[in-house]
């Protein structure tokens, strides 16, 4: 059996995870092991399960200077949603470009929101027809936020 050195730096290393595993608290052990109760549970639950995001609509607005992208959304009842979306289109040998994003109150039934994305100004402007448009959605009911995601090539209408 061949014993090995440990140099410096790898003694170093080794120190520095044992002490960094020490030091978890057996607190933060036990509330992460400790089941949550009945009411915070059944709502991160229902946040969970029931997020969705469906992407309806780009519309045209300004000539072309932004698009105003609508969505349909799903979260929990009274958690805080936000949507954030990006616009993609060729524009000839360019491209149009753009961001929303918005934030509400979810209301535990599907609805509809919608964001403005006004075209970057080092792209094009956006036209009429193809793009895609990037949408997510994050619920977060206290800390433990959730979420769900959608792309979809649809035709920007005026």
């Amino acid at each position: 059996m061949q014993l090995t050195t440990l140099s410096p730096k790898r003694l170093t290393a080794v120190a520095v995870i044992a002490c960094a595993s020490a030091l978890i608290p057996a607190a933060a052990l036990a509330a992460t092991a400790s089941p949550a109760t009945p009411a915070t549970a059944a709502r991160a639950s229902a946040s969970a399960t029931s997020d969705s995001i469906n992407v309806d609509a780009a519309t045209l607005v300004a000539n072309g200077a932004a698009v105003q992208v609508v969505v349909t959304v799903t979260c929990g009842a009274g958690d805080g949603g936000s949507v954030n979306s990006t616009t993609t289109q060729a524009v000839g040998l360019r491209v149009a470009q753009g961001e929303s994003s918005l934030g509400f109150t979810c209301t535990g039934k599907p609805q509809r929101e919608s964001g403005l994305a006004a075209a970057n100004v080092n792209g094009a402007p956006f036209r009429l027809g193809t793009a895609v448009v990037q949408a997510s959605l994050t619920d977060c009911p206290g800390a433990n936020c959730t979420g769900a995601s959608s792309d979809k090539v649809l035709s920007i209408a005026k």
